[in-house]
């Protein structure tokens, strides 16, 4: 539902409101959210602030927030003597949310507002997540049922109400005076792919659409059948993929988009029953309006969702998950089975982000910078660029952002780690021994994506960076996440990086190589690949200890010049050493001759 903030300040200087507290409310909040010693509680729409003074006075510190400077001045104003109240103007669906408590809250409430979310499915798991254990989040809403017509637009129906319970292990519902209490505790990954009955014959050529908003996240619809699912439909006659998702897209969902703005990203084969399944994915990368339910037979409502909480959403249309498991590889593990058919020419780069990340961004940079790790301004100036979110997509913002912290993205059966986008002071430090200069092409070994285009800002428009990997799941991940956010200067090359890249090497010797996994000795690829007078950055393994060592050649030998303490994943390939380990204890117990070595799961671990 779209709203206005000075429609909303004007609502309140006006001296109208809503509905007070009634007494019912305030004993169902005593008895199921009692107050910790030391607890906090955000009140979200927070309006005239009574809710807030109220949970002050259970012994709630409280953040009280509204996105509309009305509503606060008369917060203000009527409850000026309530003690341990923090109000902010702060939009909870679209704004930075900043100004909030870092540690999170003990209980959170949204009294008499979900109604006026238009992405509430979005904004109330993004609310959980800020949930201390054992926290609680209370939404107390008009029911459709109980509301006169003519007011619905502030109240929630049962499929809404059962929608916004989804995703939690604990549901208390009660009764306030004819509006909805819930209670919702320990919100649970619930994801996981649904089917349709048996399509029918002619629906087996189907488009998907994939869109982003310009905060970067995904336009999903609830469908009447109880599930997400992307717009899209069946292919008509004489209709190619990329119209028919433009089409649909506009069908469903109420957006505009060109045919060149529409880009076939890849072809989907599985089988459904008896019936051969095919499905075009298909990347729109501009669109005009604004989503809106016109089938109201198949959709009920349609949000934008940020990609780190797709694992999370509950139910979701097979071929839309293996759609955005292929737009964004890693965002939904452990799908059905499907044969991949990408297209040779894949779209442009996406943009879109939210201030969130632009702030945290350049947080991250700060401290990179403050620990002495980037001391060169092209560097820094990569750090505060490149999206780094955008190359863990399965991760939340507050963790792609660590600066000490390596975010795992690929693991083995036994859950060792094979790849990950390294912490991001040690990819500074390794990029800054490099020396590099503009129009370089650099190798890299052990592919992700972040770190290439962290060099490819430093190398500029006419660097480019070569970046090997033998693992096929990672160079797919590698290209299609560069494709969503990178420069285009990055190729993504399958191969055994100790062999170096031969078709790739400049005349004159690659003007700097990376290594991005611990090595127990040097390729000899690795030096007759490097330009003279240039560098090599390493992770070498020795006596037990791992150090990211910059060689420098001159002529046939490399010279040490600096070195890092650090920790990688391990080697693979035909250069790869498996670590040796004692046995003790009757084989309870088992050690690595070299203590220390191979340790994937330190802060600071790999770089990819």
């Amino acid at each position: 539902m779209a709203y206005d903030r000075s429609d909303w300040s004007k609502h309140y200087d006006e001296g109208r409101g809503f509905r007070p507290l009634r007494d019912v409310e305030r004993d169902l909040l005593t008895r199921h959210t009692s107050a910790p010693d030391g607890g906090r509680a955000l009140d979200v729409g927070c309006g005239t602030g009574e809710l807030a003074a109220h949970l002050a006075e259970l012994g709630y510190e409280v953040d009280a927030v509204d996105f509309a400077e009305g509503a606060l001045a008369r917060a203000r104003k009527e409850q000026d003597g309530a003690e341990g109240v923090r109000w902010l103007c702060l939009d909870i669906e679209h704004d930075d949310p900043a100004g909030l408590n870092d540690d999170g809250y003990d209980l959170i409430t949204m009294r008499l507002m979900l109604a006026f979310v238009g992405d509430r499915t979005r904004v109330v798991r993004s609310l959980a997540n800020r949930l201390r254990p054992g926290g609680a989040l209370v939404v107390i809403t008009p029911v459709a049922a109980n509301t006169p017509e003519e007011r619905r637009r502030i109240a929630l129906d049962e499929h809404e109400i059962d929608l916004l319970t989804e995703g939690w292990a604990q549901v208390e519902r009660c009764d306030a005076d004819g509006l909805a209490f819930l209670v919702l505790r320990a919100p649970v990954s619930s994801f996981k792919a649904v089917e349709k009955g048996r399509p029918e014959p002619q629906a087996v050529l189907g488009a998907c659409a994939v869109v982003t908003d310009d905060c970067g996240r995904v336009l999903l619809g609830r469908s009447a059948r109880g599930m997400w699912e992307l717009p899209g439909g069946r292919v008509e006659n004489g209709e190619s993929a990329q119209a028919a998702a433009v089409r649909e897209l506009a069908e469903e969902a109420g957006l505009s988009a060109r045919l060149e703005d529409a880009h076939l990203l890849t072809i989907l084969h599985d089988d459904r029953a008896d019936v051969r399944r095919v499905s075009a994915v298909v990347r729109i990368t501009a669109w005009t309006g604004a989503p809106r339910v016109s089938e109201p037979h198949r959709f009920t409502r349609w949000e934008w969702h940020d990609l780190h909480t797709l694992a999370g959403l509950g139910p979701v249309f097979t071929p839309s998950a293996q759609a955005l498991e292929a737009v964004w590889p890693g965002v939904l593990p452990g799908l059905p089975p499907v044969h991949s058919y990408p297209h040779a020419d894949g779209p442009p780069a996406v943009g879109g982000e939210p201030a969130e990340a632009v702030r945290l961004r350049q947080k991250m940079a700060d401290a990179v910078i403050a620990k002495g790790r980037a001391p060169s301004a092209p560097v820094q100036q990569a750090l505060r660029t490149v999206p780094r979110h955008r190359f863990t997509p399965e991760s939340p913002l507050s963790t792609a952002y660590d600066d000490d912290l390596a975010v795992v993205t690929r693991r083995d059966e036994s859950g060792t780690a094979l790849s990950s986008v390294s912490a991001a002071w040690l990819q500074a430090d390794m990029i800054e021994h490099f020396h590099l200069e503009p129009g370089m092409t650099v190798f890299e070994a052990g592919s992700g994506g972040y770190n290439a285009e962290l060099m490819a800002h430093v190398t500029g428009p006419a660097g480019r960076v070569i970046t090997v990997d033998l693992d096929p799941y990672v160079i797919r991940r590698t290209r299609r996440l560069c494709a969503e956010a990178g420069s285009g200067r990055v190729t993504a090359v399958l191969g055994d990086g100790s062999l170096g890249a031969p078709d790739h090497v400049p005349d004159e010797g690659f003007g700097g190589m990376v290594i991005t996994h611990n090595v127990w000795d040097i390729a000899p690829a690795w030096r007759e690949q490097l330009a003279e007078g240039r560098y090599l950055v390493l992770p070498l393994e020795m006596h037990g200890y791992t150090r990211a060592i910059a060689f420098q050649r001159q002529g046939d030998v490399l010279h040490a010049r600096d070195w890092t303490v650090c920790g990688f994943v391990r080697d693979q390939g035909a250069a790869a050493r498996a670590t040796q380990t004692v046995t003790l204890a009757d084989g309870r117990l088992k050690l690595p001759r070299r203590p220390g070595a191979g340790d994937d799961q330190a802060r600071g671990g790999t770089a990819r």
